[in-house]
This record gives structure tokens, sequence and C-alpha cells, in this order.
């Protein structure tokens, strides 16, 4: 028997690893669970295939200090083994081990076995850390896109009031254009478990074809601090935006946004926020706006899990209004469902979103009886590709979007029903 294990584990080094893989994966039996592959590991614990078995189940279960127990028991009899070298460089950085998954990516850089693959990725994560570890870090992207909206204005052909008056917003389509700039510039306090604040600079416009009361220009400044711990992710951030409307002075936003982000088991991630809002509107040209100024406080939570074709997250949020006339106060409820995967080349992103309004005093233009209810149920989609990998972008390499949502609004005092769509496509290039 020490012969026979001496021979596999002589045999399992010299072959390369895309073939000794192979060969597990021939040999293998059908897909085990994690407690059925640790039991077969546990009674052969000097058995790579079934070593590598117990480490492909973990990993896919989201258990990555199981996972590195595991590689590592490998890296043991098999010290330059490129394929455990190269998953344990990996799990290392997600777990925050920086300077073991360096160390783990210089042996595979060393490494005659490692594959081209193996070694990108390991130069990948050596600069990744490098970067990490410089006190300023400089990031961006710039994107310009097309589309076409149908209904932006939110009117409908059918859009009566009560009275049967008829509103006089137009429901047909235009062609838009969008462009814009982010800059951000990051201050990393600590590199092992990072502490960083961000300033981030954002510009951004979207011109309508003939509705000038949908071209939006906005400047943005947002403040970030992040502190990662050993249980999850802490980030705080204080923005201030001026909004532009046809070239006009529409409004200033200010908020401040609390968010954790803890990560469990078997892939799951949950998410918990609270923010303040203060919405200060300029006079519209009739003379109206100022009596939507006021502040918004808001809660969500969400979780998310991983699964072996993307990602799936579920997230619930809730809000209060008040504003300076009380017809315009309201509470909001919204919840939101998202899938995301790479089954094809890129990245495909599709959401359901269904949120409900209620209006906290009588707006008597529509209704002196009954308060405003406003229901909005939407759908989206987008493609995100590489233009230079077609595939998942990677690093600074431009990428192409193309996206598409659709959206059905109701209201419980005006008997109609507004639905509005959006294509576009947009191509951005980070720095």
């Amino acid at each position: 028997n020490m012969l026979k294990r001496f021979l596999v584990l002589v045999t399992l080094a010299l072959l390369p690893v895309p073939l000794a893989l192979s060969s597990a994966s021939a040999q293998q039996a059908p897909q085990l669970s994690e407690e059925e592959a640790f039991d077969a590991v546990f009674a052969d614990p000097g058995n790579i295939l079934l070593n590598f078995q117990l480490a492909s189940i973990q990993l896919k279960n989201g258990n990555l200090k199981e996972a590195s127990g595991t590689l590592e028991r490998i890296l043991i009899l098999l010290p330059s083994n490129a394929e455990a070298q190269s998953l344990l460089a990996s799990v290392q950085l997600r777990l925050g081990n920086k300077p073991e998954s360096e160390r783990l990516s210089k042996l595979i850089l060393e490494n005659d076995t490692a594959s081209a693959t193996q070694k990108q990725e390991a130069s990948a994560i050596i600069k990744q850390i490098e970067d990490e570890k410089s006190a300023y870090n400089f990031t961006g992207f710039a994107s310009v896109g097309t589309g076409i909206a149908d209904n932006p204005a939110g009117g409908s052909r059918d859009n009566r009031d009560e009275n049967d008056g008829v509103f006089s917003k137009r429901a047909n389509a235009e062609e838009f254009t969008t462009a814009n700039v982010n800059i951000n510039l990051k201050r990393r306090l600590i590199s092992q478990l990072p502490q960083d604040v961000t300033l981030s600079l954002n510009l951004s416009t979207r011109d309508y074809a003939t509705y000038e009361a949908g071209d939006l220009s906005t400047a943005g400044l947002t403040a970030l601090y992040s502190d990662t711990f050993q249980s999850g992710l802490l980030r705080t951030s204080l923005g201030m935006n001026r909004i532009h409307i046809d070239d006009r002075h529409y409004m200033n936003s200010y908020d401040g946004r609390v968010t954790y982000i803890r990560g469990f088991a078997n892939g799951i991630s949950g998410t918990f926020g609270a923010s303040l809002t203060r919405q200060v509107l300029k006079e519209a040209n009739d003379g109206t706006g100022t009596d939507k100024t006021g502040n918004t406080k808001g809660i969500s939570a969400g979780f998310a899990k991983v699964f072996g074709i993307g990602r799936l997250s579920l997230d619930a949020r809730s809000s209060t209004s008040r504003a300076t006339d009380m017809k315009n106060a309201k509470k909001s409820n919204g919840v939101a469902l998202s899938l995301s995967s790479q089954y094809f080349p890129g990245v495909t992103s599709v959401a359901l979103d269904y949120a409900e309004d209620k209006y906290r005093a009588l707006d008597t233009v529509y209704s002196t009886s009954v308060k405003r209810v406003d229901r909005t149920a939407s759908i989206r989609a987008s493609y995100l590709i590489g233009l230079e990998t077609f595939g998942p972008p990677n690093g600074n390499e431009a990428y192409m979007q193309l996206a598409a949502k659709y959206a059905s609004a109701k209201s419980n005092i005006s008997n109609f029903q507004k639905l509005s769509g959006e294509a576009s496509v947009t191509i951005s290039k980070p720095f």
C-alpha cells in the first residue's frame, strides 16, 4: 500500500496539471456532498484526488476557510502542485490574507509546471496587492452612449383625472445621448484588513432629441470610508449633487449612507443599509418646485446567494419623506430581485422591481377625498462584455453595455396606466 501510494504521488507530481485533473474527473464517482467528500478524505487523507474533490465542493459552497485547509493539505503532500497553489492564492486573497496570497503567487511564477493562465492570474494578484499597498490609488472611467426612450415624459394618451380632464404630457418616443466621467482618488490606510477613504467626482449628461424637460446634467462629489473586518465590510458615505434640467438649476441633493455587508457560508451574503437624504429644489419656470423640498429617511436589507450559474439577490427597502408641501410627502416601499450570470461570454443581469408610494396628504389637483397611491413595476436587463477579451471586463479593458428596461405605473386617483421603455448602448473605458 505504501509503495502504491508513493507511485500515485510521483505520477501526479510529474503529470501536467490539466492531464492530472482530467484523469481525476474520469475516475471520480458521481458528485458527493461536502460531508461525504470529507468522510472520504478522512478515511484516506493522502489521496490527492479525493482532496481536490473536497476542495472543489467547499469552494462551490463558499466555505473558503475549509477549502484553504484542504488545499494546504494537498501542498504538504505535493509542494509544487501549481493547481493547488493557484487555488489557494485566490482563496487567501478573498479571506484577506494578502501576504500569503502574494507569496503563493510568486511561487506560481517560479513554477515550471504552471500553465500560462495560472501565471497570468498570479501576476494579476501580485499587481492588485501592490496597488493596494500604495498610499494613493487613482482610478476612473469615461463613457458615451446612445439610445431611445419610449414615453420619457411619463404621459399617456389615456391619461385622465377623475374630472375627465386630459393631461398634456406627451407619450411619444425620444432618442437620447449620454456621457459620463468618473474620477476616484483612494487613500489606503491599512493594507492587511484595509481601511480607505475615497473621493469621487462624477459628471454626467443625458440629452434628448426634442424633450427639453428631460435633458439632465449632474455634477456630484462623494466621500466614501470603507473598513474591512474579519466578519464583513462597513461603508459610510457623504455625497452632494447639483442637478440641472434643460440648463436650468433644478435641485441640490445631499445624502449620507451607511452600509454593512456580511458574508456567510455556502456562498450567502447579507446587506443592511440606512440613509438620510436632503433635497433642495430650485424654482421652476412656472414658479413651482420648491414645495417639493424635503428630507427622506430610508433603510434597506437584502441577501445574495452565489450559485453555479451566477448570483441571485433579493433586496427590500423602505423610506419616509417629508416636504415643504405635505401633498408631496410620501412613504415608499419596494422590493427587487436580480440575477447576474456569466453563462454567456460577458456578464448578463436581469432585475425585477416593484415599488409603492403612499402620499401622506390629499392632493386636491387630483382628488379631494382620496390620498394618492402610485404603484410601479419594472424589469431591467443588461449585457456587459469586454471589447478585448470578449468576456467579463478585465482590468482597464474597454467594455460595452447593452441595456433595456420596461416599466408600468398605475395610480389610484387617475384613470390611466403609464407605460415606458428604454434601450441603450454604452461604451466605457476605465483608466
